[in-house]
């Protein structure tokens, strides 16, 4: 290379090895991730307690589910903006803060539309969170192991879902559904002063700026590497940076609607498993629990689907995956159908469900990562999981309605069946999936 000549910043990064600079980044992001799953779960796992205590319906809590998902449809794109043009690091710290303080505001809430403004409010922050988490993964880890640290993010939901349902279970009964609020509201906003004095700003995104090549090799050095600039970012796929430019349109279409069945799909089990649960006979904590085991299988097989998906490439992993979510689904909806079955055998169907359909969400975050590249990839993820917010909202909405019908089981699981449906046609669309390997 000669002299003065800029050096590509996307090999420097690939080519580091994986110290404990990248363990202490991907855990302080991980952090917000999983207690961004929690508190997005918390209206569900306080629900059956809400609704005794203000002795309503649950069709009444519907505008609560779909508040928070609405909330979060917007944040994940503005924040996704935001990201892209005022750094990862700013928009991740800002976003556990906002999630944090509103969270314990609910808290204080005594009705419906108070509880629905301030879900509304703290899923802003909520989906802030996701797409900057995603990219500053993604552009900070080694090749090597970037796919496996993208999975570790995108299983911070259902991680956040399996703490929570652990910490409810036992909060709530005890202390009443407001302490699980306070709790998971005080947790990002600790973690959130950590992350002030130790997370780095993406490298990649300093070098597509410019005027920060001595801050880039200070970073490259703290993680293991030695560069000097002038550094050069990688290629523009993106024309203007624009998710809709003729080398994305296609693949940001069928991102889009995959986020919009998937997150239909997933949030119809999230918002409502405990509800079903209740409904079939167990107590609360136990009830509470089930969601627990749906997150935790959820997270169980998605590592095992990303190494598949290295292997044989995305597109045939996440088709396989629809199909057995499908199977899963008609198992579990049989067995809460019968009478008289056991309650052990209903849960080994939440977990079924959970490792066919859960697994999804964490496919298509890891994904993205690759569909968007960097000039535009927090935007590109944002955009996408804010239309795939749209399906999580009407499934809210919707799940809640047709299960007050009187064949109510069968039509939530139609809808969510359909949904997975819908997902393998947008899988076909995309045509920036990740390669088998050679």
């Amino acid at each position: 290379m000669r002299p003065g000549e800029a050096v590509p910043i996307q090999p420097v990064i690939d080519g580091l090895n994986f110290t404990a600079f990248h363990v202490r980044v991907l855990a302080l992001v991980a952090g917000v991730i999983l207690l961004d799953g929690f508190d997005i779960q918390l209206a569900a796992f306080a629900a059956p307690a809400i609704l005794a205590d203000w002795q309503i319906g649950s069709a009444a809590l519907a505008p609560v589910m779909a508040a928070s998902l609405l909330g979060m449809a917007v944040g994940t794109s503005v924040g996704g903006r935001i990201g892209d043009r005022y750094g990862r690091r700013a928009a991740l710290i800002g976003a556990a803060f906002w999630f944090g303080v509103t969270a314990m505001l609910t808290a204080l809430c005594r009705d419906v539309t108070s509880f629905s403004v301030l879900r509304f409010i703290t899923g802003l922050g909520l989906g802030a969170a996701v797409p900057n988490a995603t990219a500053l993964v993604a552009e900070w880890m080694p090749e090597r192991s970037r796919n496996y640290a993208l999975t570790v993010i995108s299983v911070g939901v259902p991680c956040g879902g399996i703490v929570g349902a652990a910490l409810a279970s036992w909060l709530i009964p005890a202390y009443g559904w407001p302490a699980a609020f306070l709790v998971g509201g005080g947790l990002p906003l600790l973690l959130g002063l950590v992350m002030i004095g130790a997370l780095p700003e993406s490298p990649i995104l300093l070098a597509r700026r410019g005027d920060a090549d001595d801050r880039i090799a200070q970073l490259v050095a703290q993680a293991g590497g030695t560069a000097t600039g002038p550094f050069a970012p990688p290629p523009v796929v993106a024309q203007g940076g624009h998710v809709f430019a003729p080398s994305l349109r296609r693949s940001t279409i069928g991102m889009s609607l995959a986020f919009f069945a998937a997150l239909m799909a997933v949030y119809a089990l999230l918002s409502w498993v405990p509800v079903l649960l209740t409904g079939a006979g167990f107590e609360m904590a136990s009830a509470i629990r089930g969601a627990m085991i749906l997150n935790l299988s959820g997270v169980a097989t998605s590592f095992a689907l990303t190494s598949l998906m290295l292997r044989i490439g995305s597109r045939r992993t996440m088709i396989g995956t629809i199909c057995g979510g499908l199977v899963a689904l008609a198992v579990w909806a049989a067995l809460l159908s019968m009478p008289g079955v056991p309650q052990a055998a209903i849960l080994i169907g939440v977990a079924l469900a959970g490792a066919g359909v859960l697994s999804l969400q964490v496919l298509l975050l890891t994904l993205s990562a690759h569909v968007f590249p960097v000039e535009c990839r927090s935007a590109g993820i944002g955009y996408s999981i804010s239309v795939g917010r749209l399906g999580a909202i009407a499934s809210a909405f919707g799940a809640g309605l047709l299960l007050a019908q009187p064949n109510g089981l069968l039509l939530f699981f139609a809808l969510v069946a359909t949904a997975l449906l819908v997902l393998a046609v947008a899988m076909l669309l995309v045509d920036r999936h990740l390669p088998p390997r050679g």
